[in-house]
């Protein structure tokens, strides 16, 4: 049964939505294009929307559950972010980790090198601008961006892969073929592991981008209403 269709219980959204808030006030949120203002602002709106709803129920005032009491929080500075010296703190340490890393240094090197087929085909700037992003959002103290690096594994694991497909180009490429023949076929694709780890690094790591225009993720329950 959808969300729609069966009855909500206000008074434990309202719960979850007050719980959230103070979450993201004191340890901040993980939405990678959004300040932690942004997201409590939307938050706030939920905990106004669910409180006007248990109005419209026709409880009587003394009829209302206690949360709906509890003072609703204030707007915050859209720019407002938890934690802030944590983050950069980390930031800088996630970028020693990337500058150190042997396989981003690789790719720096051999990228001259590479033909204009070979850089789109491995997307090696998209790779090569993980560490400048971090390095530009370092200088102009976005913490937003700095949030996404402080656990760099999977940056360095996109490194580790775009060396590896330097390495072995046509390992690569036939695999990224076999997948397309089959696609082509219209047959299901159940490839070896070698097959999916180069299917799956290859829409990784380049699928990242550093603007969006989606909405905050706290957004998405108030918009099923």
């Amino acid at each position: 049964m959808s969300r729609k269709n069966r009855e909500i219980n206000y008074a434990a959204e309202l719960e979850k939505s007050y719980a959230r808030w103070d979450e993201v006030f004191t340890k901040g949120g993980s939405d990678p294009f959004w300040s932690d203002g942004v997201s409590l602002n939307l938050i706030r709106n939920h905990i106004l929307y669910y409180k006007e709803q248990l109005e419209n129920q026709g409880n009587s005032l003394f009829g209302l559950p206690d949360v709906y009491y509890r003072e609703t929080p204030p707007e915050v500075d859209p720019n407002y972010m938890a934690r802030p010296n944590e983050i950069r703190e980390n930031a800088r340490k996630a970028m020693e980790i990337i500058d150190a890393d042997e396989n981003l240094k690789f790719v720096r090197e051999q990228a001259p090198s590479l033909s204009e087929a070979q850089l789109k085909q491995f997307c090696i700037a998209a790779i090569i601008n993980y560490a400048e992003n971090l390095r530009r959002a370092i200088a102009e103290d976005d913490l937003v961006i700095m949030r996404r690096y402080e656990h760099p594994d999977s940056y360095l694991e996109s490194f580790e892969s775009a060396a590896m497909r330097i390495r072995d180009p046509e390992r690569f490429a036939e695999g990224i073929m076999r997948v397309q023949r089959r696609i082509n076929d219209n047959l299901t694709v159940c490839d070896p592991e070698d097959d999916e780890e180069l299917e799956d690094d290859f829409e990784e790591d380049c699928s990242e981008t550093e603007q969006s225009e989606s909405e905050p993720e706290e957004d998405f329950q108030l918009r099923l209403f």
